[in-house]
């Protein structure tokens, strides 16, 4: 998982997210509320959710077009339970909540690397010395 989780409010506009998720160069952004995790946003749900449905976006607010509620995982979920859920619920991004507090998110370039750190690993076990 990545520690550094970008976060907005739902009543911020979907003007602002836009602007953040730009600015962060990011595809996505939790939507919390104080510690709470309440949604997530993505370009997606800019682009298809509010502008797609002819919406004002100087109007609109992230509430609306969130996803929400908002799968999650806690920090000891196992590598390919997290990679399950996120095929299974068809989503990119798994935030990491621990004690009702947001501490990081999956991602599926999170998931790729460990498990090419644990084939890496598993085939340098079966290695032989050279003789």
């Amino acid at each position: 998982m990545t520690t550094e989780v970008y976060t907005i409010s739902s009543d911020q506009s979907v003007v602002t997210a836009a602007a953040r998720m730009r600015e962060l160069a990011v595809g996505s952004l939790v939507v919390t509320r104080g510690d709470a995790v309440e949604g997530i946003i993505t370009t997606w749900d800019l682009a298809v959710g509010c502008m797609g449905a002819g919406h004002d976006t100087r109007e609109c607010v992230v509430f609306h077009h969130m996803s929400s509620p908002v799968h999650t995982a806690r920090p000891e979920t196992d590598t390919l339970e997290a990679a399950h859920t996120m095929a299974e619920r068809r989503i990119t991004r798994l935030p990491v909540v621990e004690n009702g507090k947001l501490v990081g998110i999956a991602s599926f370039a999170n998931i790729s690397r460990a498990l090419d750190r644990l084939l890496h690993d598993l085939h340098s076990g079966w290695e032989r010395p050279a003789v």
